[in-house]
């Protein structure tokens, strides 16, 4: 995926790849190996982003092909041009983002009483020793919305990782429900239509579907003036 989006934006703003590596201080066999999957390096992926002026996450999200706006429209605007800054100024957030890890079961309690939610219908049983409490949470002086912000922030490491990202996106989703917004005005801010159609669709598997990331929740939050705490939980 990352190499497939780097390619795209070359193409789009008359780049070619080989000599960009180079730039880099990397070789042309660095591109070879990210077509086969390797994982890019942190500060190569801050570099190009600070080059092209895209947000981090623009490497990593799946866009139709259908979909023709090109990056530059894509990130353009308030929203992105915060996020970006963001990252920008703090390279390693770009770390954390590769690496997310399920909070601890007592921090999982607070997000969950925050939530309104059961610990259960936010991750797989599996994963639950049923003896922990909120009050063990290591955390503790951090607020649950912060915490949500953080683990939707980070690329998901395992299956339970990214079944948590999405149970939170749907609770999300459910959310803005209430304010009237629906699939067709989250499409009309140009996040992943694919990523929509799959919180949207019940019956897919959902270690199928990708959560909302941070950017996403920063573009919703803005467009139609709502508080991630409205966002969370439904109230003001």
């Amino acid at each position: 995926m990352f190499y497939d989006q780097l390619i795209k934006i070359c193409n789009e703003r008359n780049v070619k790849p080989t000599p960009l590596v180079k730039s880099l201080g990397l070789s042309a066999g660095n591109l070879r190996r990210w077509q086969e999957g390797a994982t890019v390096n942190s500060d190569i992926l801050m570099k190009l982003s600070d080059y092209f002026g895209v947000p981090v996450d623009y490497f990593f999200e799946e866009y139709d092909s259908e979909e023709n706006a090109t990056a530059e429209e894509r990130f353009s605007g308030n929203s992105m041009t915060k996020v970006y800054n963001v990252l920008k100024a703090h390279p390693d957030h770009i770390a954390s983002m590769l690496s997310g890890q399920l909070p601890s079961e007592a921090d999982l309690i607070r997000i969950a009483d925050y939530l309104n939610y059961s610990v259960e219908s936010l991750v797989p049983e599996s994963v639950l020793s049923k003896n922990a409490k909120a009050e063990n949470s290591l955390l503790g002086n951090i607020p649950p919305r912060d915490m949500i912000l953080n683990i939707m922030s980070k690329l998901a490491s395992d299956k339970e990782y990214n079944f948590l990202q999405v149970r939170l996106s749907k609770i999300v989703i459910s959310n803005l429900a209430r304010k009237n917004i629906y699939k067709d005005k989250l499409e009309s801010l140009l996040l992943s239509k694919k990523k929509l159609d799959d919180l949207f669709n019940n019956d897919l598997d959902e270690s199928k579907v990708t959560g909302f990331n941070f950017s996403d929740l920063i573009r919703i939050s803005e467009a139609f003036n709502l508080s991630y705490d409205f966002m969370f939980t439904g109230k003001n």
